[in-house]
Parts: structure tokens; sequence; C-alpha cells
């Protein structure tokens, strides 16, 4: 099956108007519904759940890659490789959990692609592709370089660890939920989480952050 997806329900989050698709089924229908119509060539249902779905697919890549460009190009990646598996979705978790566990992939490729698995996030990208809070001059910049180490540090990790971290602290995911889009138990998510925050612990002790007996 080959639909033309048209792009424009990709728009990016930070836009104050947004691109209403072309939609010939009823917005409350729910996923599973929108999924079958999607599966037998109906472009207006997948649009929907582009639609549906496309802030969350935003904020996980963006949360992996910092960079809001990027993260827009992972999202349109993201929504492309589900539209072409769409006829291999099974329906055994939800149809939110198979699309983040495309974007947690589809983040991970894109870094190793660009041999930034370790990835160093510099002030100025911060402050240019964080969400915009007015803090006074002194605590905005030990904001900034708070965030700065927890992202360095967040670098270091492996990527099944800063899944579990994302997923858990930035995204708030239940386990049962992490578990669907890492494809794995809710045991090994619950091992991976502790692991990611006791590296998190020991590399932000390195650069001075917290204490060694936090």
């Amino acid at each position: 099956m080959s639909i033309a997806l048209d792009t424009t329900v990709l728009c990016d989050i930070s836009q104050d108007e947004e691109q209403e698709p072309r939609v010939t089924v009823r917005a409350e229908s729910d996923d599973a519904d929108l999924v079958a119509r999607a599966k037998t060539g109906d472009v207006d249902a997948f649009e929907l759940l582009v639609k549906r779905y496309r802030n969350e697919v935003f904020a996980l890549a963006y949360h992996f890659v910092r960079n809001r460009e990027q993260a827009w190009d992972v999202s349109q990646e993201v929504f492309i490789k589900a539209h072409h598996a769409l006829a291999r979705f099974r329906g055994d978790a939800s149809f939110k959990t198979w699309l983040m566990r495309i974007t947690a992939n589809q983040c991970k490729d894109y870094l190793k692609k660009r041999r930034l698995e370790t990835v160093s996030f510099d002030d100025s990208r911060l402050a240019e592709n964080a969400p915009s809070h007015v803090l006074p001059p002194d605590r905005s910049l030990e904001a900034e370089e708070i965030g700065a180490a927890v992202q360095k540090a967040l670098g270091k990790l492996s990527h099944k660890h800063r899944t579990a971290f994302i997923l858990r602290e930035f995204e708030g995911l239940s386990y049962e939920e992490m578990a669907g889009v890492m494809n794995c138990s809710i045991g090994t998510v619950m091992s991976r989480l502790h692991h990611a925050r006791r590296k998190l612990q020991k590399g932000l002790t390195q650069m001075g952050f917290m204490g060694a007996d936090s």
C-alpha cells in the first residue's frame, strides 16, 4: 500500500496555528478504528492519528536529540516508518506505545548515524532550544548549568538506560507503558531505570553537582 501522506499535519508544536487534516472520519474515533481505516488506505484516518500523537512523538525525540529542527526531522521519519509498517501492526500493544517504540528506535539510529552516542550539549544550544521560563538571572544561570550537566550525563548513558530515564522522568510513563515501548518486562524496565539513575548520579557527582553521599 502506498499513500501520499500530507506532512502539513506534522507541523512544529511551537507554532501557534495548526493545519487541520482533511478529516472524513470522526475526530473522537478511537485508535483501533483509525488504524483499521488507515490499513485500508484511508489517508484521513492516518492523518488524524498523526495529529493526535505528533506532540508526544516530537517531545520524545527532542529529549533525545535536544534540537528542535532535528527532532522535527526525526518525527517525520517516525510517522513515515509507522505508515509503511502499519500493515504489520497487530495491536498487541496500544498504537501510542507502538509509535513511541518506533520513535525511540529512530532516535537511536539518528544519533548513531551522526556519531552522537555520546552527546555534548553546550549552554548556548540548551538556552536556544529549551522552553522559555522567566527566572531571576542568578537562578536562570544555575538552572542552565544544571540542565547542561544533566544532559551531558544523560548523553553518556547507553541507549537502553537513557531511554528508561527519559520515558519515566521526562515523559511520565508508567512501568507498564515503558515495558511496551522498550519491548521488555517490567522487571527489566525497573532494573534499567535503577541503573540509569545510579549512573546519572555518579556522572553529576563527578561534575560537582551532587555530593558523593547523595
